[in-house]
């Protein structure tokens, strides 16, 4: 489902953008609301959507200074301008800026769907080119597994995707998404470690990343079917 961020001073519009089209059918879902860019970015912190649909004219931070700031900081993001025929010309500028698309004001329901269309389009052959991309994504998990703060949100950033894009991605390229991902590697490497030492449980947990050792104990007995010390006497029992 494609998250998406409207941003528009005046709540009429808001409201019209909510209903004039079915956002479900297009596989989009309304994430939040802002009046204006400044109140926008503090959203796209909290939960970062994969499209922004903003009007242009809009006070303290307006559509195209948003767009700009997009692009710099999340660049993944899609934007779709919302103007009027006589601010053409800042629609164009807006598309200079890295915007998508744009509609015109006042807004006709198959127009705001072909836009969205164009859009989702555009992010799903992001998705679908993105093979390589998600292989270096899970060789970085791989080699940096160790390190307990790592997440969905904190691989995104050093990846510079979007969070979402990167999960949904992630998740048809590896058939898991990346935490199950993670977790799966630092299991598979507790295994190991305990098969070629002899670790007690929370040394391991800190070896491979999850500091914890009662979550630890638990993520191990469901992903090996028995306890850390059950799996140390299986392996004992198999060297000798």
């Amino acid at each position: 489902m494609i998250k998406v961020l409207i941003v528009e001073d005046e709540i009429g519009t808001r409201n019209l953008l909510k209903i004039i089209v079915k956002w479900e059918e297009l596989h989009m879902k309304i994430i939040g609301e802002a009046s204006n860019g400044r109140e926008a970015l503090f959203h796209m912190e909290k939960e970062l959507p994969d499209l922004v649909v903003t009007d242009i004219k809009m006070p303290i931070m307006n559509g195209i200074e948003l767009a700009e700031e997009i692009m710099k900081k999340y660049p993944s993001v899609k934007v779709i301008i919302i103007t009027a025929y006589d601010e053409f010309k800042y629609a164009q500028q807006a598309i200079r800026a890295g915007a998508a698309d744009f509609i015109l004001k006042p807004m006709k329901r198959q127009e705001v769907r072909e836009a969205l269309l164009k859009v989702s389009g555009q992010i799903e052959k992001a998705e679908e080119s993105s093979p390589d991309v998600m292989e270096q994504v899970r060789n970085y998990l791989e080699e940096h597994f160790a390190e307990s703060e790592l997440s969905l949100s904190a691989v995104a950033e050093i990846f510079f995707l979007n969070p979402s894009y990167l999960s949904r991605a992630f998740r048809k390229r590896h058939g898991m998404t990346l935490v199950e991902c993670l977790n799966k590697i630092r299991l598979e490497k507790a295994c190991d470690y305990l098969k070629s030492g002899d670790f007690k449980a929370y040394e391991v947990a800190e070896k491979v990343g999850i500091p914890n050792p009662d979550y630890f104990g638990r993520c191990f007995r469901k992903y090996t079917g028995m306890s850390v010390n059950d799996y140390k006497k299986k392996v004992k029992i198999v060297s000798d």
